[in-house]
């Protein structure tokens, strides 16, 4: 038998760099595409930025009156530099150029807060060394958000090769740590490990350690007269316990650890940045897309000038030097390109969600409609993942003046979540999850129970038996 060879023609769907870059850059942030952009300034010399295009405050390039990221007045400052000054009164009016409305404070960078993660580490450095200093590290790296360790000991164990009470013993040493309560494995632990550090405070702290221990399931339920008589006591005594739990105990411990300077660093999260502004017109709304860089950036001229002959081949440059300004220039055009793509998908995007979540823009969040990406995608004839890569991680600044994520416009649960907040916040007792389902029914949503708990678990509200305590 002869093998012969066979010739066959195939096509494959393959993505030039253009298009890489040019995903990548829809894929940005304003910041990240601010970032992205400073970089490629160091590292390309063929990529012009506009000269006096920057805050000089913050350093963020903008074509506007007052900067986006800082507020800072650009024609107070140009009227600053006209009157010319030195570097100390420079800085003083560039500062006072900040507009009074602007949340900016140029002295939030100041106090740095230590997270709660090294705060951690740095008492486990203290106390520990060697293996068990690596393994703590370890417990503490895997905490939740609430400082639990959910982890299981075995894996952890297995992942040092230690036996599994030298693991449980380092994470009693975490236990021990400040705030009371980190560390802990499950709720009733976490209310223990917070209980001795209040030990020898008074009889209500021994009580209610007493409960916590030995009547834990009835605890859970509230069942006080029960806990009471298997006690030996009066009820009013188990009130008083349960009572120096809810005012002095946590079932969050992290919320208990106040960093250094807490007086001096902000404790609200950095403003961020809209992507998209959504302004009034009438009865309509138009989004406009906050993007600079497609005015301020382009190609030098000395090297734009080279490259011409290059392209035509007429140049006489070296095959090295022409490789170098090709390259460069190129790649230069590629990312402007693709800027100006991500402005165009981003308005094209925001505008389809403006004018189908008009209702919400115009009356609040009980008026959103339901939207999935799949359904923005099919309307504006692209694929999925242009709509995915073009609103992710970006926000959007509503006509109301809030900024919000334009994760918001597909959370379809945000109308009903709404509604439970407001049943609850006017509620004057109150209410399960039954009840509540009860009155949402009332208002045309019909839900089950278990989504109502869902949702209110989701808005951080206890369970009704916590808040009838």
């Amino acid at each position: 038998m002869n093998a012969k060879p066979l010739l066959a023609q195939r096509q494959y769907l393959r993505m030039i760099p253009v298009q890489i870059q040019a995903n990548a850059i829809l894929n940005m942030s304003l910041v990240e595409l601010q970032q992205f952009v400073e970089t490629e300034a160091m590292e390309n010399p063929a990529l012009k930025v506009e000269e006096g295009s920057r805050c000089p405050v913050c350093g963020f390039l903008t074509t506007e009156h007052a900067c986006p990221i800082c507020g800072a007045s650009m024609k107070k400052i140009e009227a600053a530099e006209e009157k010319g000054a030195n570097e100390h009164d420079y800085l003083e009016r560039a500062f006072a150029a900040i507009d009074e409305e602007s949340d900016y404070d140029p002295f939030r960078s100041v106090a740095s807060a230590m997270s709660l993660n090294d705060y951690l580490n740095q008492q486990a450095r203290l106390v520990l060394g060697g293996r068990e200093l690596r393994i703590a590290e370890y417990l503490i790296d895997s905490l939740d958000d609430d400082g639990y360790f959910r982890e299981s000991l075995f894996e952890t164990a297995e992942e040092f090769a230690a036996a599994v009470p030298e693991v449980e013993s380092v994470l009693q040493i975490v236990q021990s740590f400040d705030p009371p309560g980190i560390g802990a494995r499950d709720l009733r632990e976490c209310l223990l490990i917070q209980l001795r550090f209040l030990a020898h405070t008074g009889a209500s702290a021994d009580s209610a350690e007493r409960i916590i221990l030995d009547h834990w399931e009835d605890f859970s339920r509230l069942k006080l007269k029960t806990i009471a008589k298997k006690m030996d006591m009066d009820v009013s005594v188990v009130q008083e316990a349960c009572a120096f739990i809810k005012d002095y105990l946590t079932p969050r411990p992290t919320c208990l650890y106040r960093p250094d300077f807490d007086g001096l660093a902000p404790r609200d999260t950095p403003a961020v940045v809209p992507d998209v502004i959504v302004r009034k017109h009438g009865d309509s709304f138009m989004a406009d897309v906050v993007d600079y860089h497609g005015h301020l950036l382009g190609i030098d001229p000395s090297y734009e000038e080279m490259y011409q002959p290059i392209k035509k081949g007429e140049s006489p440059l070296s095959e090295e030097d022409r490789k170098h300004i090709a390259e460069h220039v190129e790649r230069v055009m590629c990312i402007l390109e693709a800027i100006s793509l991500r402005r165009k998908t981003l308005a094209r995007v925001a505008a389809h969600l403006a004018e189908y979540q008009k209702d919400f823009l115009a009356h609040g969040a009980q008026h959103l409609k339901p939207l999935r990406q799949k359904d923005v995608a099919a309307a504006l004839g692209v694929h999925e993942s242009t709509v995915c890569r073009a609103v992710a991680s970006k926000y959007c600044k509503l006509p109301s003046g809030e900024v919000v994520s334009f994760d918001m416009f597909f959370d379809s649960a945000l109308p009903i979540r709404n509604r439970i907040s407001h049943i609850i916040a006017i509620s004057a007792a109150p209410l399960s999850d039954s009840e509540i389902t009860k009155k949402l029914a009332e208002q045309g949503v019909v839900i089950a129970r278990r989504t109502v708990a869902k949702y209110r678990e989701k808005l951080k509200v206890l369970p009704y038996q916590l808040r009838a305590a």
